[in-house]
């Protein structure tokens, strides 16, 4: 026994004896650690000022700085700046403690920062040799002018003479400002669309190197007005990684480079101070037009020229009303009531618009004469005669509304915010939770009505085309109206709706009991407003995008009655269970909530009735049993959830997926996004019902998740290193669209996925991306040529190394013979693709060697490809092309076969300068 005591003293003093001598050892190299970290510091810090002096000097010339440079320079700066501390810090430790002795423990710890340090600089140092020659590339220009979406009113004599006139003062030098005020709806956007429009399509000639084209709205936002203004530039990304307060001063130096520009500042409703946004003013370059309801704000902004967009008269009013309502029949009651109908409308074109979409095909004089006595007697209480003369028509046109809920639908628009593009399959879920769709129905077939109710809206001009496809918005006169029809509310269905609003609290005199559906998207709420509790009908709640950053543990326990709950976009850190409480909850958005860190246990599944779960763009990352404590959420909860049909989430397990195909086949919609790193990413939205994302470790992630991967229809791997993924997508037998993004290493996608006798490895492949795999030399090989009936989009970016897309020929690359040739080539090798996409293969020569018939063929689109002589295209092949675009010097140094086929494509070339 005594010798087992000794043996382990021995040890712990052995130890102790080290640990000591190795504090004592970086005790004394105080001196040579702090010195060699100065002069590597030194060295770091001289590479990073001539790398910014480079930069300064590219950016005159229009160049920004590559990836690699852009990432490198925050990690000098951060390391500058703890190195600043530490000088600070040995300068203290040169001082003698009480007068005599060194500051032994500061010395020390010092000495160990600065052997740790050596190591982080040393190896940025390293990272700077490794930069390419050219730190910076060219900063791609954008388009001078974006064609707008909107109606042309070229047929319109009034407008046409407003737009004559506009053409004039904007082509006139010695004007700068011009204001374009009058009423709401009265067309005044409607104007500066086709302003816009006409310099597009080159029916106006003008002199703007480019044309910018902003929406203000009610609520005035500088910042967003110049996020508008930088994105139109392509400068927003460099934007927003500076601090706010110095945006102004980058947006003058940047619009100050432009040769000329004409801003278009839209829906202006109180002055905008334009050094605040950094707007040039006083310079022949900068030319401004505003539209706004108020003589007065154009008066503020010193506008030179004002044009006042008045209503219709009579007859032009019955002109649009007439294209809209169409042929009526030949009754002559009918045309007489139409005629008092159109001008109930008061020549506000918007109103006339919609009312006249939605007498289209009533062919009996009794629904005339109900329209317009419904026009007459609507009359809208406490507000003022503008408003009154644009709400009672279409007040008039709500009550019109035929169908089950459509009334109701319509008035759940006006929760999202003014000019707001919503997303039409999440206003349709929101429609379902909410029992204004069949709850009857399954779900295919009350997503099809929800579409068909969109299509309804749009048809009677109550809803208009959003942005972005698959979107909607309100006009803004229109959502004014339906927050008005719902906020007044006598069957005790009341919204509450402060969408962009500024102030951070809401008083309890606010909220009440009655109200059924609260809005409060875009605000400064810093707290969830503690008067909520109150309203126990409540059946929606919109959070999302407030500087929320907890949740009251009680706050959801009064609000049984909630259906839909949106915290998008929120700083909220943790999820409490008591959320779960809300046993009605059928929609919960939780996208984009980038601090997002814990959902503790039993909050998910108790929402039994749950059937949108949304964390898109989330950084919470779902894992199974055993990765996390058990405090915290698990993947096995979502099985108890058995009314979900959509699911968003990102996935960081490693372990086995939980989630059997079995159980997945019962979701309309899913997309996983598994990542493993905890590095903040960004997602794809994609178009397909069934998404799943692939990054880091993807064999092993493929493993996890098969069942996933047997039913999903679009697989994106991206961001990892890995030679084959052929086996991995492979065993996605249903994949329509396949994404590959800078794959390092990978050389050929399709190895071991290509099978014998004639059968296709991919029946359903109709779309291939391919971003940023250096490795590839060619796209798809000979032998799998015929398999892939069913592509039909094809795009290559930036593949480095790139030389061929499709291989009609196999050659030996040691000794460059032929040993193989396609036995498609002249039949119908890929015989649905309709669109190729080239852009940025520096090394590509060809699309491939030998002749195809290109059956469907319409889209060629190449750039940046200068090595690309020829197109394989001829005038027996190239029937169906009709479009090719590309840069006008790509196209003039072209060979061609015959002169012929040149002719024949040259009136399908769309070029570029």
């Amino acid at each position: 026994m005594a010798s087992l005591w000794e043996s382990a003293v021995v040890d712990v003093g052995k130890f102790l004896c080290n640990s000591i001598y190795t504090k004592i050892i970086t005790f004394f190299k105080f001196q040579a650690n702090t010195d060699s970290l100065r002069a590597k510091m030194k060295e770091l810090s001289d590479s990073k000022k001539n790398i910014e002096d480079d930069l300064e000097s590219a950016g005159k010339q229009g160049k920004v700085a590559i990836l690699a440079v852009k990432e490198w320079l925050p990690k000098v700066k951060d390391i500058e700046g703890q190195w600043n501390s530490m000088e600070e810090d040995i300068t203290a430790s040169q001082k003698l403690f009480c007068g005599c002795f060194p500051n032994c423990y500061l010395r020390y710890k010092l000495s160990k920062s600065s052997m740790e340090k050596i190591q982080e600089v040393k190896e940025l140092i390293d990272t700077r040799a490794k930069f390419s020659i050219e730190l910076a590339v060219p900063n791609p220009l954008p388009e001078s002018v974006q064609e707008m979406p909107g109606p042309s009113i070229v047929d319109q004599k009034a407008a046409s003479e407003l737009l004559d006139r506009l053409k004039e003062l904007v082509l006139n030098d010695e004007i700068r400002k011009i204001g374009i005020w009058g009423m709401g709806g009265v067309g005044k956007t409607t104007l500066v669309s086709n302003l816009n429009n006409i310099m597009a399509d080159g029916s106006l000639a003008h002199p703007f190197g480019i044309i910018i084209l902003v929406t203000v709205s009610s609520i005035l936002d500088l910042h967003g007005i110049q996020l508008q203004i930088a994105e139109r530039l392509k400068f927003k990304e460099e934007l927003e990684k500076e601090s706010k307060g110095r945006w102004a001063t980058l947006l003058l130096g940047r619009l100050k480079k432009q040769k000329k520009f004409l801003l278009i500042l839209d829906d202006v409703w109180e002055k905008i101070d334009l050094d605040k946004v950094g707007i040039p003013q006083g310079l022949l370059a900068c030319k401004i037009v505003l539209t706004t309801r108020s003589l007065d704000v154009c008066y503020q902004m010193k506008t030179d020229k004002n044009i006042q967009v008045n209503t219709l008269n009579d007859e032009a009013g019955w002109k649009l009303f007439s294209e809209h309502v169409g042929e009526l029949p030949d009754v002559q009651d009918i045309k007489s009531l139409a005629r008092e109908v159109a001008k109930e409308c008061k020549g506000l074109p918007l109103a006339i618009k919609v009312v006249g979409c939605s007498m289209r095909g009533k062919e009996r004089v009794e629904q005339w004469r109900k329209a317009l006595r419904g026009l007459r007697a609507s009359q809208p209480r406490n507000i003022e005669r503008v408003e009154e003369d644009v709400f009672r028509p279409l007040k008039w046109s709500y009550d019109s509304l035929q169908g089950k809920n459509i009334q109701p639908c319509f008035l759940y628009c006006s929760l999202f915010p003014e000019d707001f593009s919503i997303e039409e399959d999440e206003l349709i879920r929101c429609w379902r939770a909410e029992g204004l769709i069949y709850e009857s129905l399954n779900i295919e077939e009350s997503l099809e009505s929800g579409v068909d109710l969109i299509e309804k809206l749009k048809h009677s001009c109550m809803l208009g085309p959003g942005r972005g496809r698959g979107t909607v918005k309100m006009h803004d006169i229109v959502r004014d109206v339906a927050i008005w029809i719902a906020s007044s509310s006598e069957d005790g269905n009341k919204f509450f709706v402060q969408s962009n609003m500024s102030r951070s609290k809401i008083t309890e005199e606010e909220m009440h009991e009655s109200i059924n559906r609260a809005s409060f998207v875009g605000g400064e709420l810093s707290e969830i407003p503690t008067s909520l509790a109150t309203c126990s009908r409540l059946s929606t709640l919109f959070l999302q995008d407030n500087p929320l950053n907890k949740i009251p543990r009680d706050i959801f326990l009064g609000l049984k009655a909630l259906r839909v709950l949106n915290l998008s976009g929120t700083k909220i850190k943790s999820l409490p269970k008591e959320v779960g409480e809300l046993n009605n909850l059928r929609v919960l958005n939780l996208s984009e909530m980038r601090e997002l860190e814990r959902i503790e246990a039993q909050t998910i599944s108790r929402l039994s009735r749950l059937e949108v779960l949304d964390m898109y763009q989330s950084d919470y990352g779902w894992k199974v049993k055993g990765e996390v404590d058990e405090e915290s959420v698990t993947l096995e909860e979502l099985l108890h959830l058995e009314d979900l049909y959509f699911l968003r989430i990102r996935v960081s397990s490693t372990g086995y997926f939980p989630l059997d195909s079995t159980w997945l086949k019962r979701l309309k919609s899913f997309h996983f996004y598994m990542y493993q790193s905890k590095e903040r990413t960004y997602w794809l939205k994609r178009d397909h019902e069934r998404v799943v994302e692939l990054s880091g470790d993807v064999e092993h992630l493929a493993k996890c998740a098969e069942g996933m991967l047997n039913i999903a229809t679009c697989l994106d791997i991206k961001d990892c290193s890995v030679n084959r993924i052929g086996e991995v997508a492979k065993s996605v037998p249903n994949l329509e669209e396949l994404l590959l993004t800078d794959i390092e290493g990978l050389d050929n996608i399709w190895e071991g996925m290509v099978k014998s006798g004639g059968r296709s490895s991919f029946p359903k492949l109709q779309k291939i991306r391919v971003i940023g795999c250096h490795g590839l030399k060619r796209l798809i090989p000979h032998d799998l040529l015929e398999q892939l009936h069913n592509v039909e989009k094809i795009y290559v970016f930036n593949c480095s190394n790139m030389k061929e897309i499709f291989g009609a020929k196999v050659v030996d690359e040691n000794t460059s013979e032929i040993v193989a040739t396609c036995s498609v080539v002249d039949s119908n090798a890929l015989p649905n693709l309709r669109l190729l996409h080239l852009f940025d293969l520096p090394k590509l020569t060809y699309i491939c060697q030998e002749a195809f018939s290109w059956p469907s063929l319409e889209i060629v689109r190449v750039s940046k490809c200068p090595n690309l002589r020829r197109l394989p295209f001829s005038t027996g092949n190239a029937k169906k092309i009709q479009e090719i675009e590309g840069r006008e010097e790509w196209w003039k140094k072209l060979e061609w076969e015959d002169e012929e086929t040149r002719l024949n494509l040259q009136k399908h070339f769309k070029g570029r300068k």
